[in-house]
């Protein structure tokens, strides 16, 4: 009843205009109160010639004479680069032509090209701007400048590690306490691990030491071999087994390497 009697009474509001007087409605449409006065409009979306899964690379950098690179949205699916690149040879030097395509025979219509110089791209800019090919027109943006993706270093080779069998271990030895014994005695030890049982944990008595080169293992075999180590000869002999990942990410750590280091067998 509050919204009728503010229709009826548009002197309340002599500026507005938003609805119109009761006697110009139609008799065969009166008003609902659950008719809604307006219907909101949709603004309309303007159709690019991209894929879904990607935009247009429009956005300007920020020094103007810098801008090389135009793209050409709308070409033909057909046309490869060698089609296109005899028509913006006439306004300057191609570098380059990029077709974004959507398969091997079919692109999206988007065309990046680099030309020589800011001149040479704005000319053709100024030139082909709405230009068709096969019935279609041209439509003309400056592109983002081509980024060069940085180059992943090349891997690094992995490091000779050569593996040492430590057996007889005390017991309350562990990996730390074996890496300083042998770092104490002279010999160049890249990590150290005690092996454990489970159930209960306890140590098995046994271990292994890495070092980098086969004649540093060989010199460490012969030196510290039936070495007193916390009260216990320990015996030392060369191993093939493989290095545990723990052991791995030391070695990766210290060394600075890419890869897991391992000995094969």
């Amino acid at each position: 009843m509050a919204l009728l009697r503010l229709l009826c009474c548009p002197s309340l509001f002599p500026s507005a205009t938003l609805f119109p007087p009761l006697h110009h409605l139609s008799p065969i449409s009166p008003i609902s109160l659950h008719t809604p006065l307006f219907s909101p409009i949709k603004p309309q979306r303007p159709y690019l010639y991209i894929s879904h899964c990607s935009s247009p690379e429009t956005t300007q950098p920020e020094d103007e004479s810098s801008k090389t690179r135009v793209l050409a949205q709308n070409a033909p699916w057909t046309y490869t680069p060698d089609d296109l690149r005899p028509l913006f040879q006439k306004y300057g030097t191609v570098h380059d032509i990029e077709v974004a395509m959507y398969n091997k025979t079919r692109s999206r219509g988007l065309v990046f090209v680099t030309m020589g110089s800011h001149e040479e791209a704005k000319a053709v800019l100024e030139n082909l701007e709405a230009y068709e090919l096969e019935g279609r027109p041209l439509r003309l943006a400056w592109a983002k400048p081509k980024t060069k993706k940085p180059s992943s270093p090349p891997p690094s080779k992995p490091l000779p590690v050569h593996n040492l069998f430590v057996a007889n271990l005390h017991f309350e030895a562990r990996s730390k306490d074996l890496m300083e014994f042998f770092k104490e005695n002279g010999a160049n030890v890249v990590s150290a691990e005690v092996i454990f049982n489970d159930n209960p944990r306890r140590s098995a008595g046994y271990g292994f030491v890495s070092l980098n080169t086969k004649e540093e293992a060989d010199a460490a075999l012969s030196s510290f071999d039936g070495k007193e180590f916390m009260g216990r000869q320990i015996r030392v002999a060369h191993s093939k087994r493989f290095l545990r990942e723990e052991t791995k990410k030391t070695i990766h750590s210290q060394e600075q390497t890419s890869e897991l280091i391992s000995v094969a067998e």
